[in-house]
């Protein structure tokens, strides 16, 4: 077994700059993952495909200058605002991992157990590594949200945006898309333009677009609408900016701005994609789902009606976001996630997003729930690497 160090889980947007952070503060570790796994899917799956977030809010941070975004597009001619796409994110995140991160071991991550002093993780290949520290960085792996009405449905009949490994696979099928977020908005864009016959079924009376955002600003308005990772205005960028102070709110407050501060909505450069060319059906739920042969019989209730009505399709995708729930990461122990304190099924986390277990921390979107919405975005991996490795390399347990 080899000598304990700190071990970071997750070869994503905050994996690497953890590893990156570490690095210049000389604290021994190691990283395992597949470099960009998650975005290198999303990329393949199906063209077209774009980030939500800002460019300048989209950085793998890096204590070295030259690492950002906009320095890997501008030389190669592409878009440093928005919008950016997810193919060029993940071609980014690759060459940030080649130039910055150059260690990172492309194996899986099996199993951690914790042996109350220390932690030991089994990887794919076989090997045991014991680790002083643990540092979950898998985003939104695992975290996926089906609805309740098609869990019972098999994965051939329903499936999560997410899991799309290609649109194109959909072609000439009738497929029902459910959600109003960007994830189902994408989803039945993406469906259209490969062939098939989709159509969006949406619990709220409207949809919401966002509007784009200007380059050229008045002093007022940049004092008034400040432009931030999570958008134009005073509390998005205070949520941006002040993750700390986010933090030190009582629990129940921080639910409240997780949950209302970010309506599902879609970006402004997807709306031509939509509207007026793929049917929606607005205040409709979908009750249940069963089998029909070879397709899917959905039951829809619209609005306060009583009397519900039947939808046939050939398959349907559930768009409908990420919950967070320590209980989904597989390669936890049972005994070790138990041991996890919660704030509902998220992991509570202190200020250096360490967890109840003494060593084990969780970022990115696993850490949404302590301290803000920008969690979700790539947007909070600066803070999150600068504050932990601030933190290991003032510890005994930061092995050199």
């Amino acid at each position: 077994m080899s000598k304990p160090c700190v071990a970071i889980i997750g070869g994503g947007p905050y994996g690497l700059s953890l590893a990156s952070h570490l690095a210049a503060r000389n604290v021994a570790h190691r990283i395992f993952g597949r470099p960009m796994a998650f975005w290198s899917q999303i990329a393949r799956a199906g063209s077209r495909r774009y980030l939500k977030s800002y460019c300048f809010g989209t950085n793998i941070s890096s204590p070295h200058p030259g690492s950002t975004f906009a320095d890997y597009n501008g030389p190669r001619g592409l878009e440093t605002f928005e919008p950016c796409s997810i193919e060029n994110f993940a071609s980014y995140g690759l060459w940030f991992q080649e130039h910055n991160v150059d260690w990172t071991e492309p194996v899986d991550v099996a199993n951690v157990s914790w042996r109350r002093q220390s932690f030991v993780l089994t990887l794919d290949n076989g090997e045991e590594v014991e680790a002083s520290d643990v540092i979950v960085a898998t985003g939104l792996a695992n975290f996926a949200r089906m609805p309740q009405a098609l869990q019972a449905l098999p994965g051939t009949a329903a499936m999560h945006s997410a899991w799309i490994e290609s649109f194109a696979a959909f072609q000439g099928l009738e497929v029902a898309v459910i959600g109003s977020g960007q994830s189902a908005l994408e989803a039945a864009a993406l469906l259209r333009e490969a062939g098939a016959a989709p159509r969006l079924l949406i619990r709220k009376p409207s949809t919401l677009w966002m509007i784009q955002g200007s380059r050229t600003r008045t002093p007022w308005q940049r004092i008034r609408w400040p432009i931030s990772a999570l958008g134009g205005s005073p509390k998005a960028w205070a949520l941006s900016q002040l993750p700390g102070a986010f933090h030190r709110l009582p629990p129940c407050l921080r639910a409240r701005f997780i949950e209302n501060l970010l309506p599902p909505e879609g970006a402004w450069w997807l709306r031509e994609r939509v509207e007026t060319l793929v049917p929606v059906e607005h205040d409709t739920t979908v009750v249940e789902a069963r089998e029909n042969g070879h397709r899917v019989s959905l039951r829809l209730r619209r609005g306060g009606n009583k009397s519900d009505r039947e939808l046939l399709v050939d398959r349907v995708i559930a768009g409908t976001g990420y919950e967070v729930n320590v209980e989904r990461i597989p390669f936890l122990e049972p005994d070790l996630r138990h041991a996890i304190a919660r704030q509902g099924t998220a992991p509570r986390l202190d200020a250096s997003f360490q967890s109840s277990v003494p060593g084990l921390r969780f970022v990115g979107p696993a850490s949404s729930m302590s301290f803000g919405p920008v969690f979700r975005f790539v947007a909070g991996a600066e803070y999150t690497a600068r504050t932990i490795a601030t933190a290991l390399s003032r510890t005994s347990a930061a092995y050199t």
